[in-house]
């Protein structure tokens, strides 16, 4: 992969992350979102450990910052951040799993990813040239690639494109779910979350997703 299409990558996944941060910040209520922030930070870096393709670097960096979160907080006996951490991880795997064009096998194609310019921009804003006008422009050409991808908001993505095609299938899911069973347990070791829900959740969450897979396969 170019560094261009590799940056490409990186900014249109920083702006769908981004998005789906903000959603879940307006699930609870603003007294509260100190936690979702560190809520976001310890699933991310959970999930960074376990998931192969991300470097080093940046797992090490995830975890120096949850422990700076960590060290001017109080979670001991702290039902609310338990609460928080629960419905936190079970919104991130519906959010992996969800029938919308981000989840889509075709998704860079549809974005014409190896095409846009967007990846040259930030990788110059990554290696420090972070002014103002080049974070406009990426903003800019990363929204105008997006409207090429117009079920971004959706869980029905498999009734509204004829192409779509889950990143996951349903027989390689198991896979994703594992990652998210050994997070929830870690998080119960580390911060006293409730297992079982978790696990009630997934099992939920698996049945939707079977039952979109074979309609789609219909």
């Amino acid at each position: 992969m170019s560094d261009n299409i590799a940056y490409s990558s990186y900014a249109i996944l920083r702006e769908l992350n981004n998005r789906e941060f903000i959603r879940k910040l307006g699930l609870f209520p603003e007294e509260l979102r100190y936690y979702v922030i560190l809520a976001n930070s310890i699933i991310g870096t959970e999930n960074a450990k376990r998931v192969k393709e991300t470097p080093d670097s940046v797992v090490e960096n995830s975890k120096e910052f949850v422990s700076k979160l960590l060290a001017i907080s109080n979670m001991d006996n702290n039902d609310s951040f338990r609460e928080i951490l629960e419905t936190y991880l079970i919104e991130t795997l519906k959010d992996e799993l969800r029938y919308c064009c981000s989840n889509c096998a075709n998704f860079n194609k549809c974005l014409d990813i190896e095409n846009l310019s967007v990846g040259l921009l930030f990788k110059r804003c990554a290696e420090g040239e972070e002014t103002d006008e080049i974070k406009k422009e990426i903003s800019l050409q990363v929204e105008n690639a997006l409207h090429s991808t117009p079920h971004l908001d959706t869980e029905m993505a498999h009734t509204l494109c004829n192409d779509f095609r889950h990143q996951y299938s349903s027989s390689g899911v198991g896979e994703v779910f594992g990652r998210y069973s050994d997070i929830a347990l870690e998080l119960q070791n580390s911060y006293g979350i409730d297992y079982k829900k978790i696990q009630q959740a997934m099992i939920s969450i698996n049945m939707d997703f079977f039952k979109k897979s074979m309609g789609k396969k219909q």
